[in-house]
């Protein structure tokens, strides 16, 4: 995709954890019952909107599809994701996915700091606590994100930040985290409805 010229915004939906151990009790892979670890209760009930938010974008024309790994809340530890959206001139967000008070909260603030039009979508977002995911998006807003409705037309990336880490991740050593393995496993997938919406598009 070709870096966008002055003036020109290369808007980006971007998906927060959405896996397998964030939204479900329980879930079945490959005929296998798993117990998902660190479950966000609210969580099931933004799966099905966000996957219409994906058929809105796909249906919008060409999109590129980036999955970037992190094991920490905060998805800029990893290079890499700085360097893909500089790559591709992105510079405005749409942002949805778990948990309002932490990764959500701590990614909005990374796009603001650096410059990123950063929008939180209504309705495709859910806490662990309710008061302190208002609290998180208060503050977000007055450092600048927006409360919107709905998506544009012409987002032409979709972005996942997901939690994949092992034991010896700053997470897990951090001790606010229950002591798991999530790298590798079912638990790290992104849940099957929005996966489904994605199949085969990743670049």
């Amino acid at each position: 995709m070709e870096s966008t010229k002055k003036d020109e915004t290369l808007k980006a939906l971007v998906i927060v954890d959405m896996t397998n151990d964030f939204v479900y009790e329980t879930y079945e892979y490959e005929g296998t019952l798993y117990e998902g670890k660190l479950v966000a209760p609210l969580g099931k009930e933004i799966v099905d909107k966000i996957a219409r938010l994906i058929i809105k974008v796909v249906k919008g024309g060409t999109v590129s599809v980036l999955r970037l790994p992190k094991d920490h809340p905060n998805a800029f530890m990893n290079p890499e994701l700085e360097l893909k959206i500089s790559e591709m001139g992105i510079n405005e967000v749409f942002m949805t996915g778990l948990v309002e008070e932490v990764c959500v909260y701590i990614n909005s603030l990374g796009f603001l700091e650096r410059g990123f039009r950063t929008n939180i979508v209504k309705g495709c977002t859910a806490p662990f606590d309710e008061g302190k995911g208002r609290e998180a998006f208060s503050e977000l807003m007055e450092c600048g994100a927006k409360m919107v409705d709905d998506i544009p037309d012409d987002i032409k990336v979709i972005l996942l930040l997901e939690d994949e880490h092992d034991e010896n991740s700053e997470e897990i050593k951090s001790g606010e985290w229950p002591p798991h393995n999530m790298k590798g496993t079912p638990g790290a997938m992104t849940v099957k409805p929005i996966r489904d919406m994605l199949e085969g598009r990743y670049s």
